[in-house]
């Protein structure tokens, strides 16, 4: 399994309120996540974020926000799409 499978299936099933692009992940699929994402090619593609997350640049229309919550069981997956693509001619 691939960093993408693994994003493909979190958001394959319908979220739970909130944000289309936003998923709420367990410690296990964060761990996991993080452990692919290392094995990556474009693992030098992480960045930190802010308070504690990491952003994930892979080439691409996508970027990912991971979120790890220190004091619960709220992590987060955030997709964020790159306008680059529809700013080249192309509708979407």
């Amino acid at each position: 399994m691939t960093a993408f499978d693994l994003i493909d299936s979190i958001f394959s099933r319908a979220g739970r309120g909130g944000d289309g692009n936003m998923r709420c992940i367990t410690r296990e699929q964060l761990v996991y996540l993080r452990d692919l994402i290392d094995k990556d090619a474009q693992s030098a593609a992480v960045r930190r974020g802010a308070n504690g997350s990491l952003v994930w640049m892979p080439g691409g229309r996508h970027k990912y926000v991971i979120c790890e919550d220190q004091r619960g069981e709220k992590h987060t997956l955030t997709r964020l799409s790159s306008i680059e693509a529809s700013g080249m001619s192309s509708l979407f």
